[in-house]
């Protein structure tokens, strides 16, 4: 089970934008806007942040620069193997749930994006969302938490957010170097990574640590009824959340088709990039040998990847490394062409299907920490813009919250 965004879920872009599209893009409300957003530029019509870091110059580039200021995630249960289980959706993956819903959850997702307000963004929404509706509300507290929005907007805590306030401790941590992650077990895997936009599909092998060891590593214990999963950040504020189940089972067999690159279908057809080298044994539509895990891969092809830097102009990550996460497929199948490169005219039943299973968006790029679920009780969150590029610079990963030991 895809707990965190079914086969039908898109992750390829953080809330902003999706906010945007409704209630997100204020109209300018007559001064002139001196800075601009550094919030995830996945969405590039969002005007609230824009408005929030021209009123609060301090949190430009902060994870307060960022969807989550005003909208919160959510918790679910799902029923696995007989058993109800607890799963938090992050704010991202909530608010996607309203064009990608998941069936597998038994409460109903949010139909609105009001439904993903958390209590400061309905506050901010009900002043009239302009930068005097911010300075509007800066003496309340919108979250109960016993500081006021603009208290806790100054120490860069969430306003919206009761777990989040000024002078809380850190959540127990444990960072391991490249070095640490190649002393333990190496797994290697061949997998699709099918995109659900992008002009190419991809075959590769990634090699690194499997989750789950890496999480035993820092002291979890996975058959902690308590354990929920993990969030897995990138420095640009990309997340995904994944379920316990996703981390502690196998993945079923993923399977290789061949003849879908633009040498064998042409230019206009073919979507499939493949590796100059094959892994020996591949058989066309049957399963590829070898278990298929929850990997944080430092190797591609045996080398290591190129080093993630954040783009200036689109806000997004170029490159991998120095660690990805890689997601096989829940339900593995045949690749597809991306969404914006459908429908064609090569009439060969390869064009754009919503229903397969697009893992390309859940490899997240450039790796920096990994949450493990739920995270303690009166602790701080991590915070991803501030100190996240300095673990793409010492390539290594931060692993905390529930469970994690110290060192």
């Amino acid at each position: 089970m895809r707990s965190s965004k079914g086969i039908h879920a898109v992750r390829l872009v953080l809330l902003a934008g999706l906010v945007g599209a409704t209630w997100g893009c204020a109209a300018d409300d007559g001064g002139e806007m001196l800075t601009s957003s550094r919030a995830y530029k996945g969405h590039e019509n969002d005007q609230d942040m824009t408005f929030f870091v021209n009123v609060y110059g301090k949190t430009q580039g902060t994870r307060l620069d960022d969807c989550q200021t005003c909208h919160g995630g959510r918790e679910f249960t799902y029923t696995s193997q007989g058993q109800t289980k607890t799963l938090f959706k992050n704010a991202c993956d909530h608010c996607h749930l309203i064009i990608h819903p998941d069936t597998t959850l038994n409460e109903p997702g949010p139909t609105t994006y009001a439904d993903t307000l958390n209590p400061y963004g309905a506050a901010y929404l009900a002043a009239g969302q302009s930068r005097a509706a911010l300075q509007s509300i800066e003496a309340a507290d919108s979250d109960g938490d016993g500081a006021s929005n603009k208290v806790e907007i100054e120490a860069l805590r969430y306003p919206g957010d009761a777990g989040s306030k000024p002078g809380q401790p850190s959540a127990p941590s444990r960072t391991f170097t490249l070095a640490d992650l190649k002393a333990m077990p190496a797994h290697t895997e061949f997998l699709l990574a099918n995109s659900n936009k992008q002009q190419y599909d991809t075959y590769a092998s990634y090699g690194g640590v499997k989750l789950a060891d890496l999480l035993v590593a820092a002291g979890v214990d996975l058959t902690d009824p308590v354990f929920e999963g993990v969030t897995v950040l990138a420095p640009d504020g990309f997340m995904i959340d994944l379920n316990a189940d996703e981390v502690k089972t196998v993945y079923p067999a993923q399977v290789f088709y061949a003849g879908l690159a633009p040498a064998t279908l042409g230019t206009e057809c073919g979507f499939v990039e493949y590796p100059d080298t094959l892994p020996t044994g591949l058989v066309d539509g049957a399963a590829i040998a070898g278990d298929a895990w929850l990997l944080l891969a430092y190797l591609r092809e045996g080398l290591p990847m190129d080093v993630s830097i954040l783009d200036p102009v689109l806000g997004k990550i170029n490159g991998e490394g120095p660690l990805r996460l890689v997601v096989p497929q829940s339900t593995p199948g045949k690749p597809d062409r991306g969404s914006k490169f459908s429908p064609t005219d090569c009439n060969d039943g390869n064009d754009y299907d919503a229903a397969k299973d697009h893992n390309a968006g859940d490899m997240v790029r450039g790796v920096v920490a990994i949450r493990v679920n739920p995270l303690p009780a009166g602790v701080e969150d991590f915070d991803y813009r501030y100190g996240g590029w300095a673990f793409i610079d010492s390539q290594s990963v931060m692993v905390y919250g529930h469970g994690v030991t110290a060192r």
